[in-house]
């Protein structure tokens, strides 16, 4: 019975949606295609419920923050997330779910507070990819010469200070975005692709174990 639950079933279910769906690019049935149109929209509500369920797990995982960090930026940290958290809950179901987001005060919030937040935040990950390439960009091999000069040449050619003052710096990013970066992202682009469909492939036919181990 344990292995019913936990393994047999789990596959089952996989194997009967993901089959149906795949089925529908290869067969014109009208019932595969009216399954598929049902399928995306269930999946939409199982994302949406996912999405609240995130939403407690990010509050427990707050909560627990500060239990273990009980300094005052925490507080500000904790504080400032429930409170736009609270900001945001009042201005979605106060003024009428799900249409608030039409609404004037809803649009207000997001352009005048969320969208300067996300913009901080991008910021503040400047500065850690900042530290990062510092780190990536030492010169220890032929390799690693490669990748520095690769990767200067392309930061340097999107500083316009660089672009304007010494001559080529914008033939020369161009070039390497344009090939050698391109190549290398067409390469993990198709890497990626094949081994996701493998995975796909075998959590269809149930071999794939990392989809069922869920705890």
């Amino acid at each position: 019975m344990s292995t019913l639950i936990k393994r047999d079933l789990p596959v089952l279910i996989i194997s009967l949606f993901g089959l149906g769906i795949v089925a529908e690019w290869f067969l014109p049935i009208k019932q595969l295609t009216d399954y598929k149109t049902f399928m995306g929209t269930f999946t939409l509500i199982m994302g949406n419920m996912a999405f609240g369920i995130g939403m407690f797990y990010a509050i427990t995982a707050e909560l627990k923050m500060l239990q273990r960090n009980k300094t005052w930026q925490q507080y500000f940290i904790t504080g400032s997330f429930f409170g736009m958290l609270l900001i945001m809950s009042t201005i979605i179901f106060g003024y009428g779910f799900p249409n608030a987001v039409l609404k004037a005060e809803y649009k207000w919030y997001t352009y005048n507070v969320y969208q300067w937040q996300a913009q901080a935040q991008y910021a503040i990950l400047f500065l850690y990819q900042c530290g990062a390439v510092y780190r990536v960009l030492r010169v220890r091999s032929m390799e690693t010469l490669v990748l520095s000069f690769c990767g200067l040449a392309f930061i340097l050619r999107s500083i316009p200070l660089f672009v304007s003052y010494i001559p080529g710096m914008m033939e020369l990013g161009d070039w390497v975005a344009g090939a050698p970066a391109l190549g290398g992202t067409r390469a993990a682009t198709l890497t990626s692709a094949l081994g996701g469909l493998v995975v796909g492939l075998r959590a269809l036919i149930g071999k794939e174990s990392t989809t069922l181990e869920v705890r």
